[in-house]
């Protein structure tokens, strides 16, 4: 469990880690641009490292544990070809990942 641990830390910080948020980020965007929720899944798969180096069990870390299921939420409204909800349960993943970049960068 330990190298489980280790690697989604390490994926969720330094140069990998602004790798990781941005290919989520386009791959997000692409998702909704192109309507594919195979790739808001993966996009959720990457977003695992973050939510779970950054989160908590109380108070905003909840929230933060969260982002995963936005990010398939989405996905299931893509696939239900509803637009609005498919464009707003991503954006405070985006909100998210980009204050982790800027928090990173900052260090």
């Amino acid at each position: 469990m330990d190298i489980v641990t280790n690697t989604l830390i390490i994926l969720s910080n330094g140069r990998i880690g602004l790798a990781v948020a941005g290919v989520t980020m386009i791959l997000m965007l692409f998702g909704l641009i192109r309507k594919d929720p195979g790739m808001m899944i993966f996009a959720a798969i990457l977003v695992v490292p973050f939510s779970y180096a950054n989160g908590s069990w109380s108070g905003f870390g909840l929230f933060v544990r969260l982002l995963p299921l936005l990010a398939l939420g989405s996905a299931f409204f893509i696939s239900r070809d509803d637009p609005i909800f498919a464009w707003a349960f991503p954006m405070p993943i985006f909100g998210y990942l980009i204050y982790a970049l800027f928090r990173i960068l900052a260090a």
